[in-house]
């Protein structure tokens, strides 16, 4: 039965390159795109999945919310941690503008990061990773990371949620290992899209006044050439720690290889040179000193490194037995992931024109908090 109580759904498609909206038998999406507002708009860079959830949670660039990659080097002590606690998150999360709207908000994603890194303020909050009991008695078993299914749980344990009477507010995150692994003309690749688009359908159809804002972190690109940096600074007597921006423990999606990088030099002094020999590698499409990259890219300057790199389309960044090797993967990080859908559907918005995804949400009505201006 059809629900007249207001809700809104902000949807996450991990890895939704446009590319797979045009290959993909999408009935349900192409109808909320023609009675809705669409583009073609833009990731925030480095095109990584922490950053942009961050991103469209908080409705800021990450020089105000902090997460700036995936994994995080802290040169003062050389310790490195996976950047997915909420402590790194300085801003506040919709889930808690929604509090201080009278709403309650749930948060639904497929990996246990998002979870520990954004459900701050969350009534609700499930990860298909690691899924509580009521939610493996409501939904079924606990899916496997590593396929399709663990969307199409996402999207169920959203459905569930959104039925109840006591969410307002729900945000849900996927999991990209599917355009890791399939291009989106693969036939895997369009029976994963044709499945999520009919469970988008019904959850549109349980709610005849859903307020739906869908968009993506990243797109995707194959990469056939790998570049080891801190090899290729060593071979050029530079020490430094390269840390590739997509790092995290889901290496099977992408072995830790991708199209941003941070660089941190063990002597200041190496900087002139180091900056001359980043220039000059094949497949380095761009080299940013730390304070230009932080203003182009509206990044928190003391959680970067000394440089901040972008590759060439087909090139991604990581630690390999070789400075430089070939590789046969699916990966982002670049620019060239920067293109993601824009959808806005139902209530009336206030996004204006938007140009990223996090633009979505600030344009929903519930965000701005009482006393803020519209």
């Amino acid at each position: 039965m059809a629900s007249t109580t207001p809700k809104t759904l902000i949807a996450l498609i991990d890895g939704l390159d446009p590319e797979y909206l045009d290959r993909s038998e999408m009935p349900n999406l192409r109808r909320l795109i023609a009675d809705g507002r669409y583009r073609i708009g833009k990731s925030v860079i480095p095109s990584v999945t922490n950053v942009n959830n961050a991103s469209v949670v908080t409705g800021c660039f990450p020089s105000d919310h902090g997460i700036v990659s995936n994994f995080y080097f802290d040169p003062r002590s050389g310790e490195s941690v996976m950047m997915e606690s909420a402590e790194f998150l300085l801003r506040p999360t919709l889930f808690e503008r929604a509090a201080k709207r009278g709403l309650r908000s749930a948060l639904v994603t497929a990996k246990d990061k998002i979870k520990s890194l954004l459900a701050r303020g969350a009534d609700v909050a499930v990860a298909a990773e690691m899924p509580e009991a009521e939610f493996l008695a409501a939904i079924g078993p606990k899916p496997e990371m590593y396929s399709a299914s663990v969307n199409y749980w996402v999207f169920q344990a959203a459905r569930h949620l959104l039925r109840r009477n006591d969410i307002d507010v729900l945000y849900l995150s996927t999991t990209d290992y599917m355009m890791h692994t399939y291009a989106p003309a693969d036939d895997r690749s369009l029976a994963h899209m044709h499945e999520l688009d009919r469970l988008l359908g019904e959850i549109v159809d349980d709610h005849p006044n859903l307020t739906l804002a869908l968009t993506a972190d990243h797109g995707m690109n194959a990469k056939t050439e790998g570049i080891d940096v801190a090899r290729v600074l060593a071979a050029a007597g530079i020490e430094a720690e390269a840390v590739p921006i997509i790092r995290d423990k889901h290496v099977i999606h992408h072995q830790n290889l991708g199209g941003a990088c941070y660089v941190y030099l063990r002597r200041p002094s190496d900087e002139p040179r180091a900056y001359d020999r980043l220039r000059a590698v094949a497949g380095v499409e761009e080299v940013w000193r730390r304070a230009e990259a932080a203003v182009e890219f509206r990044l928190l300057a003391e959680r970067i490194g000394d440089f901040f790199l972008l590759a060439q389309r087909h090139v991604a960044f990581g630690t390999l037995p070789a400075d430089r090797a070939e590789i046969q993967i699916r990966s982002h990080g670049s620019r060239h992931e920067q293109r993601v859908p824009l959808l806005s559907y139902g209530a009336p918005d206030r996004a204006g024109d938007p140009a990223y995804n996090l633009d979505l949400t600030c344009g929903l009505d519930f965000f701005r908090s009482e006393g803020e201006p519209d």
